[in-house]
């Protein structure tokens, strides 16, 4: 009798840890998802992620700098891999290729031979290659199949997998560096491990946030939001970042020196022009046009452009601190947060294109994170002098391709278009034309004034990069401000010397 017990608990437990699983890392059975209207499915998008993170690698051992690769860049490297080879196991669920325990096979998987290539490749712990391997493969599952299900109609499925692979590629990032805070706050850090740590914690706070708003409603109302919004930043202002707090790293850096206090100041006032330029818009009702989207493209080139050369560190948190403000003021818009609904709503309308068709405002969201992504993507963007460096060009790679490219093909596309790629776009050739020549104007500037110093190599895969970007500007229907970025930097990479 107690082998029959013993043996039904198991059979119990096993069929509890099925469902589990099943609920955690499924989709639910013949589930279908509203995409994007009017855009292909973009399963491509896949590979960009993943491609830039290995040619990034691939530029290090070409140099034969790769001993200078952090380790936790190398680790991410190979988990992008995973998720590279579970993008197409998601594919097949979504096309109902396999059934849900073909799918969980596949998925363990992909999880072991991710953590068979952190054991063999950069000889790691067992137990640490088993939870490296697995988890961040399980979180992409199960972030991916979240965005579609509960964000219809704001994504291909292409674009979210980007989405997806970075944000499990934060949360990873996020679990390999936080921890060593809290068992070794004596040891010494760098401007950019605080500035990585600031990010993270704030980031975090942001995402429980937004998920204690999307499952508690009564957090929506207006005085609850005002008082988890406080206590999340209390919570992220107070947390300790070695032996001191969040907050007081962060005004120690920016107080480091007097030219990080004036490009602050100089950074709040272009923030006041923009406020007050929403403001004249609130004020007059005017609606969103093409010229005046792109005045916001005009306003991330003078804010990132001085800052690669001058103040690296800075822009690398100000492009965390910025995205972390706009997902709150999202998040605030959509719970219709009092008394300033109206003024978010106006902002948001002068933002938004034709492919904002789902309840949540991305395109302000994607040109941020589109001119960020270089900085993100780069294992060591800053260098000792506090400048892009020697990595500059590279690292311009969304500035140039969407504050500058993607500005020239739409605005001289808009007044002076009169041949279009196909009957079935409004992209013209001189739009390309345009931004493919206002692109080479741009660098040309930078080699010309000292800021890039550009070798035959260089300047070819440059060209190839402009070129390209401005061909898949003209032809896709994804969102430019994702894939432009990662194209233009995936080829410039490529360039070892």
């Amino acid at each position: 009798l107690l082998i029959c017990h013993v043996r039904r608990s198991i059979l119990h437990l096993r069929s509890v840890i099925t469902w589990r699983i099943k609920t955690l890392i499924m989709p639910p059975k013949n589930a279908s998802y509203a995409t994007r209207p009017g855009a292909s499915e973009g399963w491509w998008l896949c590979l960009l992620v993943p491609a830039c993170y290995a040619a990034t690698v691939w530029r290090s051992y070409q140099q034969h700098q790769n001993e200078h690769l952090p380790q936790d860049y190398k680790r991410t490297v190979i988990v992008t891999f995973g998720l590279l080879l579970h993008s197409v196991v998601i594919r097949g669920q979504v096309q109902q290729r396999w059934n849900r325990r073909q799918a969980i096979l596949l998925l363990l998987i992909v999880g072991g031979l991710c953590s068979a290539l952190l054991r063999v490749c950069l000889a790691e712990n067992v137990v640490f290659c088993a939870i490296s391997g697995l988890l961040p493969v399980l979180l992409y599952d199960r972030i991916y199949f979240s965005i579609l299900a509960t964000i219809p109609k704001s994504f291909t499925f292409g674009e979210a997998f980007v989405v997806a692979q970075g944000l499990a590629i934060f949360a990873y990032g996020a679990m390999l560096q936080l921890p060593r805070l809290i068992i070794h706050p004596e040891r010494k850090l760098s401007d950019m491990k605080i500035i990585y740590s600031i990010l993270q914690v704030g980031l975090l706070g942001i995402a429980v946030l937004g998920m204690a708003t999307y499952y508690l409603k009564w957090v929506r109302n207006s005085v609850a939001f005002w008082i988890a919004l406080l206590a999340t930043s209390c919570a992220v202002a107070l947390f300790p970042i070695g032996k001191l707090p969040a907050i007081t790293r962060l005004v120690l850096f920016l107080a480091s020196d007097p030219q990080t206090l004036a490009t602050t100041g100089v950074y709040l006032a272009l923030l006041l022009c923009t406020i007050s330029f929403v403001m004249w818009q609130f004020n007059y009702g005017r609606r969103s046009t093409t010229a005046t989207r792109k005045v916001f493209h005009l306003l991330i080139v003078l804010v990132y452009g001085p800052g690669l050369w001058y103040q690296c560190r800075l822009l690398y948190l100000a492009s965390g601190l910025m995205l972390a403000v706009l997902i709150v003021l999202e998040m605030a818009r959509l719970v219709q947060l009092s008394p300033v609904e109206a003024i978010l709503n106006t902002a948001v309308n002068l933002f938004i294109d034709e492919k904002d068709s789902g309840p949540i405002a991305l395109t302000p969201i994607y040109l941020l994170v589109g001119c960020s992504l270089p900085l993100w993507l780069h294992p060591s963007p800053c260098d000792l002098t506090n400048s892009a460096g020697l990595q500059t060009l590279i690292l311009s790679a969304g500035v140039l391709s969407i504050g500058i490219g993607d500005t020239a093909a739409s605005v001289v596309g808009y007044h002076l278009g009169r041949h279009k790629w196909s009957a079935s776009t409004s992209k013209s050739v001189e739009g390309t034309v345009a931004s493919v020549l206002l692109q080479t104007f741009a660098v040309w500037g930078l080699c010309h004034f000292g800021v890039v110093h550009l070798t035959v190599t260089k300047a070819a895969y440059a060209g190839i990069a402009i070129i390209v970007n401005a061909l898949v500007e003209s032809r896709t229907d994804q969102i430019d401000n994702l894939v432009l970025p990662l194209v233009t930097y995936l080829l410039m990479t490529g360039s070892s010397s």
